[in-house]
């Protein structure tokens, strides 16, 4: 029997079916637009009628354009296809992942009333691995507490769980490099579908190519005339952003640069890090004070006003800020080296203990590594540099409560209604996205649950706040 570990498909965790389904609806869409577009251009060329010298050359070039939107569409759909395909195939595998992470956490309450990991590798190592030292006859027994740990009553059953749950997971590992290696492939093919545009060098060049800059006008005003056109945006998404290309390891990413130039015209906020409200009152006064901060956050993400101003209010009477630096502080102190180790910082005890990029910062509690993810950083290998400035930008009222918005519409991207347009989500449809807010992958969980319907029954106050 072929088995994997979880950490060969921990990486399912951050996968998302629904926005690879949504990737997919985009490229649908230009498919769709250029489809649409295919049918004058083809009565352009056949039905015009025109004597002259050039015609020759006024049929060829509309021939080729023709030609070129027929292949780029072919490409688009292939796209489409290939991405639709992948996220069903995902949606499987994540149901083996879950099937293997249930089946691990039996193994590991049964490892349990055997011993207790007491060094850092045996409490990061996970159940299957711990299991596994656990039966070998050379195995490193000091990895826990009871070192005359007599194992064979339950080894029957360990084994079992063990091979059920390494199986979950290889069918997991299988269904989704198998459906990635076809995905990647049918991407490529798409790609080389698609033509390949090169400018040459602009006026004054000496290459008397297109001098894009001085037609960038022109492109915006043709843009906000097809605004209109329902196939020029997904619905429910929010408003198009202008491109910004890559940043490496620059420490303000071009996400974080829009926001901070958006945030500059803003009121000075409402600051809560030293003393959060506690009360109703306390809270509406917050909103108040902080609505146009809170409003064009929304607007920039293309949810509803109460959407964002809703979560505030269930954020902002939390702990002072200064708690969630000393938790950051414990926590990376536990994760380094030289700190608190063996204890790891999951280990810590009480509201200490937790991964050092899941702490929360700012009167909108976001996770530093959702921040980072909504800020275009790459959680997994940020910079001390990189952190520090995400970090920051939690921790400034007006910027967090942009980077909260844009984490909230990130979510209903996920759901199955991500193409409601933000004036026309219910209040059930928020209550949802609140409770993913809170519980993340265990959003149907009692707590997050209880979020959601706090948030729900909070949301008249939440508009007269507003008002």
């Amino acid at each position: 029997m072929t088995l994997s570990h979880r950490k060969d498909v921990q990486f399912l965790e951050e996968c998302n079916p629904a926005l690879v389904e949504r990737n997919a609806a985009e490229f649908k869409r230009l498919r769709d637009l250029l489809v649409q577009i295919e049918e004058p251009a083809r009565r352009a060329e056949t039905g015009t009628q025109w004597q002259s010298d050039g015609s020759h050359t006024y049929t060829d070039r509309l021939s080729e354009a023709r030609q070129l939107v027929l292949h780029m569409a072919e490409g688009y759909d292939k796209a489409a296809s290939a991405l639709h395909a992948y996220a069903a195939a995902l949606t499987t595998a994540k149901s083996h992942y879950a099937n293997g992470k249930r089946t691990e956490r039996k193994l590991a309450a049964l490892i349990a009333t055997k011993g207790t990991a007491i060094t850092r590798t045996a409490q990061e190592a996970e159940p299957m691995c711990q299991w596994e030292d656990m039966r070998a006859t050379t195995g490193v027994m000091d990895f826990f507490a009871e070192l005359t740990m007599d194992v064979d009553d339950i080894r029957d059953e360990a084994n079992r769980l063990h091979d059920d749950a390494g199986g979950s997971f290889h069918q997991a590992k299988t269904a989704e490099g198998e459906a990635r290696s076809v995905c990647v492939h049918a991407l490529k093919q798409a790609y080389e579908l698609l033509p390949e545009f090169k400018v040459k060098s602009g006026a004054g060049g000496g290459g008397g190519g297109v001098d894009v800059y001085a037609a960038m006008a022109d492109i915006r005003r043709e843009a906000a005339e097809a605004r209109a056109n329902p196939l020029t945006h997904l619905p429910g998404s929010g408003p198009k952003k202008d491109m910004t290309g890559p940043f490496g390891n620059d420490p303000v990413s071009p996400e974080l640069r829009d926001i901070r130039m958006r945030v500059a015209g803003l009121p000075e906020a409402d600051d809560n890090y030293w003393d959060p409200p506690q009360s109703d009152e306390g809270r509406a006064e917050w909103i108040r004070n902080n609505k146009e901060i809170l409003r064009a956050a929304a607007q920039r993400a293309g949810l509803p006003e109460e959407m964002v101003a809703g979560i505030a209010w269930k954020e902002v009477g939390g702990q002072p800020g200064i708690f969630d630096d000393g938790v950051d502080f414990i926590r990376q102190a536990a994760d380094a080296p030289w700190g608190l180790s063996p204890i790891t910082p999951e280990n810590l005890p009480d509201r200490a203990g937790g991964r050092p990029d899941e702490t929360s910062f700012g009167p909108i509690a976001v996770q530093l590594r959702r921040g980072a993810e909504v800020l275009g950083y790459d959680p997994e290998h940020l910079t001390e540099q990189q952190r520090n400035v995400v970090k920051s930008a939690l921790q400034d009222p007006k910027q967090n409560a942009f980077i909260a918005a844009g984490f909230l519409a990130q979510i209903k991207e996920e759901t199955g209604y991500a193409n409601v347009p933000a004036d026309q989500l219910t209040e059930a449809q928020m209550q949802e996205i609140a409770a993913r807010y809170n519980g993340g992958p265990y959003w149907e969980s009692k707590k997050a649950q209880d979020y959601g319907d706090d948030f729900r029954n909070n949301l008249g106050n939440v508009k007269k706040a507003m008002q």
